[in-house]
């Protein structure tokens, strides 16, 4: 079954509904996570090549697209993680890799900070969010979201002027991306969701990064901060400047590539997962063998 024709399953897990896509049967287990905003429809881009290489689990993030968000609307970034996990769990299935785009880096690293990917070898972070919106924009903006999304009609409202062709167009121009006509659609549908733009002002509201910035220094899974160079919405620098002090952390930039890099260039995120695969199968093969009794001596 190619891709594009699979279609997405439903099932409860952690007392949420959840949308997830199954794709591929061989390789390692890889998990793909969206950012805030979007749904699993980013990753497909990436998911006839990748099809060859692992056996992938796409989700809906709790709120987004067709997974049910919250009931009392707290979508924190540990609680996302903890959610993440519960689907896991219930479907008795670990990633070997996972690659997150944006917020979505978030919720893997959190995911391995809490111990919830204890088979993962190798973490890829696609213009990953990891760090607090700096200055004024940090406190105003979670303040924002959580007045707009209690509000009844402000989600609608947003859909339909967001939705407008010109105004759709620059809001994808603003991330500094370039999608084709199949890209764009994707997220002309969402907008038109009210329950998807609640889950995101959800999230947007309840998102802070202070914790998570302070225990970066205890991951221990191989990170690699793959950086748009043309990214407008999370400045690559911050990447650059993760990668220089976190240990085991690798910096590797997108050139020409904006914020939604994995749509507009999948073939570019997907050798970096081939990559990736293969460091992290090197590197346990070597160890293995470091620590292997060779052969006795019969002297």
């Amino acid at each position: 079954m190619s891709p594009d024709s699979a279609l997405p399953l439903e099932l409860q897990a952690g007392r949420l509904r959840w949308r997830l896509l199954r794709m591929g049967n061989e390789g390692p287990n890889l998990l793909l996570l969206h950012g805030t905003g979007s749904s699993l429809q980013s990753w497909r881009p990436c998911l006839p090549a990748l099809a060859a290489h692992f056996n992938m689990l796409i989700p809906d993030l709790p709120g987004h697209g067709g997974s049910e968000g919250f009931a009392d609307r707290q979508a924190s970034l540990p609680r996302m993680a903890a959610a993440v996990g519960d689907l896991l769990n219930a479907l008795d299935w670990q990633p070997a890799l996972v690659a997150g785009h944006s917020a979505g880096a978030a919720v893997m690293v959190q995911m391995s900070l809490d111990g919830r990917l204890p088979q993962a070898r190798g973490l890829l972070a696609v213009n990953g969010a990891l760090q607090p919106l700096p200055g004024l924009m940090g406190l105003v903006a979670p303040a924002v979201a959580k007045l707009a999304s209690r509000s009844a009609w402000l989600p609608a409202w947003v859909g339909r002027h967001a939705g407008q062709p010109r105004a759709l167009t620059n809001l994808i121009a603003s991330t500094g991306s370039r999608l084709d006509e199949a890209g764009v659609q994707h997220y002309r549908e969402l907008l038109k969701q009210p329950e998807h733009l609640r889950g995101v002002l959800d999230m947007l509201a309840s998102w802070q990064l202070e914790d998570l910035q302070a225990r970066l220094p205890e991951l221990r899974t191989p990170l690699w901060l793959a950086a748009g160079l043309a990214d407008r919405t999370v400045a690559p620098v911050q990447s650059l400047e993760l990668a220089r002090w976190l240990p085991g952390a690798s910096f590797h930039p997108l050139p020409g590539l904006g914020h939604l890099a994995h749509e507009e260039a999948p073939e570019v995120v997907n050798a970096l997962l081939v990559a990736l695969r293969d460091a992290t199968r090197n590197a346990r093969e070597g160890a293995v063998s470091a620590v292997r009794p060779g052969p006795r001596s019969t002297s």
